[in-house]
């Protein structure tokens, strides 16, 4: 064999891939020794051999052969690349990324396929294997109940989950790209910012590793409170940061619903104490005045009538008072919620009887919409009764001049909803948090609990109480009760 077929034939065995060679007809008229490895066939056993009936796959094969015939024929042009599996003596299926070249004869018709071939079964499977762990990660990131956000160490968000999503109310397209300081209300955008160049520069961890409380900014403008806690990661040389955030608006409103019962608790003994002490010596001083002005009438003299007068307004202040302790008792001896099924609507029909006169003296236009189909949620109608009827006086109390009272239901899929809003002059910013405290007031006389008993009962039903107020455009108050009890069951 001349020099250079020999060095043919070598750099054929040592440039590991398969060489092949076919006729027209798809008959094996060469393969190398590497081929014949990867096959697991001698050579003889394949030459002269039609390849597609031989090493193709049965699924694969009228495919690929419809492919070879036509390449043949001139009916496509020759291509580069081509992956196909090959089926092994052993009945093993391996995937060849093929290189071809066409083989011609003197006058430019086509004889044949000269192709090499790379096994490339292993970086499949590895392929292969990735995309099924990416598909996982992704399904475990996109299940998650936690907010989970990549992002560079410029700040720049790289992924998202739906939870993020679902928290914050942007879509990921909206997200990507972006500084996640979109997501932070100012300080904490800022602070945020100083931590990671802080760590950055330092190595300093106030925030890597360690879960804090923080206030999430939502789309619509509103803040969410969460639970950050950030780890750290490096892809090559650049460090990343993954944040997993947890809406803790639920466990902060329970919370403080806790620190207000045990509030509550606490005034509650209070106040009863105070109004016993109370009580007694207004009921003395009470009945002594009316003897005292009884007596001042049976005398003739000058001065009895402005003398009964001051009786009487002494009499009427006791009376306030004696009221105030009534109030603060009723506060201390809230009784236990018995809980059924029940309308909205025949609360609010009968509140409205109740106080049609006193709505029509005062000037004030009366709305109520109820929702269609009417729906029940389980409430004590005794304490809800009073809970719509204080705050409803309250709304009157803030139209001196007359308008409009609204009251409408609505249902979600686990809550009834009754919405009550007037026309009056509103309440200012730094008073809504407050409204709800026990003793806070800004009348000239009263107790202070009217919204603290409301609230403490719509928080025993299970449900939430909220207000929205505007000063000069008026006051929305919303109470949601569940639809159903914990056991779905009424308790009596």
């Amino acid at each position: 064999m001349p020099l250079k077929e020999k060095l043919s034939q070598k750099f054929l065995e040592l440039a590991g891939l398969i060489f092949v060679t076919l006729d027209k007809t798809g008959q094996v008229t060469y393969i190398n020794q590497k081929g014949c490895e990867i096959l697991g066939y001698k050579d003889w056993e394949l030459l002269g051999q039609n390849w597609f009936e031989r090493c193709i796959p049965k699924a694969h094969r009228d495919n690929i052969r419809k492919v070879f015939d036509r390449l043949m024929t001139g009916d496509v042009p020759p291509f580069e690349y081509y992956e196909n599996p090959i089926l092994t003596k052993s009945g093993e299926v391996r995937f060849i990324a093929w290189h071809n070249a066409l083989l011609r004869d003197d006058s430019k018709e086509p004889v044949g396929c000269l192709s090499s071939g790379l096994d490339v079964t292993e970086q499949r499977q590895m392929v292969e294997s990735l995309r099924d762990s990416e598909s996982r990660l992704r399904a475990i990131l996109e299940t998650a109940v936690d907010g989970i956000i990549t992002i560079n160490d410029h700040g720049i968000m790289e992924s998202v989950n739906s939870a993020v999503e679902r928290i914050f109310g942007y879509s990921a397209e909206e997200l990507l790209g972006k500084n996640v300081g979109i997501l932070m209300p100012s300080p904490h955008r800022e602070e945020h910012e100083d931590y990671i160049a802080r760590y950055l520069s330092t190595g300093e961890k106030n925030i890597i590793g360690i879960g804090r409380e923080v206030v999430g900014l939502r789309k619509d403008g509103t803040t969410v409170p969460l639970h950050l806690s950030v780890s750290e990661f490096s892809v090559g040389d650049q460090v990343m940061f993954t944040g997993i955030l947890r809406d803790i608006t639920e466990q902060k409103t329970l919370q403080e619903q806790i620190l207000q019962s045990e509030r509550l608790a606490v005034i509650g003994k209070m106040a009863a104490k105070v109004a016993h002490e109370i009580r007694n010596p207004l009921s003395s001083i009470s009945l002594n005045a009316e003897l005292l002005e009884d007596e001042i009438r049976s005398l003739e003299c000058e001065n009895t009538e402005e003398i009964s007068s001051l009786i009487t307004s002494m009499i009427c202040e006791i009376d306030r008072v004696t009221s105030l302790t009534d109030e603060y008792l009723q506060f201390s001896r809230l009784p236990e919620s018995k809980l059924i099924k029940g309308s909205f609507n025949d609360v609010i029909v009968e509140i409205a009887e109740f106080l049609e006169s006193e709505l029509k003296q005062k000037k004030i236009r009366f709305e109520h919409e109820d929702s269609k189909p009417e729906f029940e949620v389980y409430m004590d109608r005794t304490q809800f009764r009073r809970v719509l009827l204080n705050i409803i006086r309250n709304a009157i109390e803030a139209m001196p001049d007359g308008g409009k009272l609204k009251i409408w239901t609505e249902k979600t899929e686990q809550h009834g909803i009754v919405n009550i809003r007037d026309s009056g002059h509103g309440i200012p910013d730094e008073n809504v948090d407050s409204i709800f405290d026990p003793f806070f007031t800004t009348k000239d006389f009263g107790t202070g609990l009217g919204l603290a008993i409301a609230q403490q009962v719509v928080h025993e039903h299970g449900g939430q109480i909220r207000c929205s107020s505007e000063v000069g455009r008026g006051t929305t108050f919303r109470i949601e009760l569940p639809l159903e009890t914990n056991n779905n069951e009424e308790i009596q």
